[in-house]
């Protein structure tokens, strides 16, 4: 119990220390990063239809981010939230549509993640054979890619058809979009070391991002302690005493959770709060509609 203490005094010690220039552009660039994703989701939007402007995509975008990180639905119900969200003047585009161009969304991601992956390899060292697994997963994702991607294409375009042809067209601006996010994804945690006098090259960075991500994979909402200790064990792996590991996996966790759905929440109250929400989640039914 003790060392306990000895650790929470020694963490509130190290985070009393930040810098606060460093932490200010850690949440300025994540900010930026919220809003290249609703630019990247509205290049996505046009292609269906959508008019929605830049400031609409971004309520809808931050809407759904709140929905995700608060409710046991995560992910599959923040980007119903955000589907459901966009305005649509004179029911135009069909929910669908707007659905098919959130599934691009997350496809899009793909490349971004891959580069990250890039990235984090000097950190990761795969010299062992126990890595030698990693060539035949990679010429069979290979394999599958085009395959796989026809089978999408085909299954958005019985949601709606008309979508298909214009939304191609901005996926290659949306994956430029996807690069930069995952760069700025890296930039923040650099910055947030910084806030500590710690330095992280980027394959570091990039190593904690992809760690970040796969614990938040674990089936609890907004990864709450799953995430919190894979973020304080990887600083640590990466040679950090623990309460500076501590100190900085708060202050990662208060600027993607915390200051994500505090944007989020304010974002649903410009839209009209509790109201436009409980709306939305009935819209967002129509998605189930063959008629839609």
């Amino acid at each position: 119990m003790t060392g306990l203490w000895t650790t929470i005094t020694a963490t509130a010690d190290v985070l009393r220390r930040a810098h606060v220039g460093f932490v200010a552009a850690a949440f300025a660039v994540d900010t930026l990063s919220l809003v290249l994703m609703a630019f990247r989701w509205q290049l996505l939007l046009r292609g269906v239809g959508s008019g929605a402007s830049l400031w609409q995509t971004l309520l809808a975008y931050s809407g759904g981010v709140f929905v995700s990180n608060v409710t046991p639905a995560r992910t599959l119900g923040g980007d119903a939230t955000r589907t459901a969200l966009i305005p649509r003047p004179g029911g135009t585009p069909a929910i669908r549509a707007i659905a098919a161009s959130v599934v691009f969304d997350r496809a899009t991601d793909i490349p971004g993640l891959l580069l990250l992956g890039l990235l984090a390899l000097p950190t990761l060292k795969p010299k062992s054979p126990h890595w030698l697994w990693l060539a035949p997963l990679a010429v069979a994702a290979a394999l599958a890619a085009r395959p796989l991607y026809r089978r999408v294409m085909a299954r958005i375009s019985r949601w709606h058809q008309a979508a298909v042809g214009e939304i191609e067209k901005a996926v290659p601006g949306a994956i430029a979009c996807s690069l930069i996010i995952w760069l700025l994804d890296i930039t923040r945690l650099m910055l947030i070391g910084e806030a500590f006098d710690v330095r992280f090259v980027p394959s570091q960075a990039a190593a904690v991002s992809l760690l970040r991500l796969g614990s938040g994979a674990v089936p609890v909402p907004a990864g709450i302690g799953v995430v919190d200790g894979a973020l304080v064990a990887g600083f640590i792996w990466l040679g950090l005493p623990a309460a500076t590991a501590a100190a900085l996996a708060i202050m990662e966790r208060a600027i993607v959770f915390g200051w994500a759905t505090a944007l989020g929440a304010v974002a649903l109250v410009l839209l009209g709060g509790w109201r436009t929400l409980k709306s939305a989640r009935a819209r967002a039914t129509e998605a189930a509609d063959p008629n839609a």
